[in-house]
């Protein structure tokens, strides 16, 4: 799809990645796994203009991801969007100060989601 600017979609949820799917598709290439270890994987054979992740995963925790990401040269400054059901204050604070660009809480709100994305890949 070029032209198109990549997204990674990180979710173990499938109804959320088919979401993610029916509002962001048709503008983005979008790309989706289901696990933190799997988009390790993609990544360090692809190159992706920003990143959505889900923290609540099974195995590495998106928090963990964080970490292990930022370690690539490559992906020291891609965004990176948080996104999850977790409203809690402890959540917030902690993604806050994580490496993210930004969160957003689910269900994700379709022009919320675009304008959060352009935000950061115009």
């Amino acid at each position: 799809m070029a032209g198109k600017k990549v997204i990674l979609a990180i979710d173990d949820n499938v109804q959320q990645l088919k979401e993610f799917n029916v509002i962001l598709s048709h503008r983005y290439d979008l790309r989706v796994v289901k696990s933190a270890a799997e988009a390790l994987s993609f990544l360090n054979q692809n190159k992706v203009d920003i990143i959505l992740l889900d923290i609540e995963m099974p195995n590495i925790s998106g928090f963990e991801f964080l970490k292990d990401i930022r370690k690539i040269p490559s992906y020291i400054d891609v965004p990176i969007i948080i996104v999850s059901g977790n409203t809690g204050q402890d959540f917030f604070d902690k993604a806050r100060n994580s490496s993210a660009a930004d969160v957003l809480t689910k269900p994700v709100v379709r022009d919320v989601l675009i304008e959060t994305i352009e935000k950061y890949i115009p």
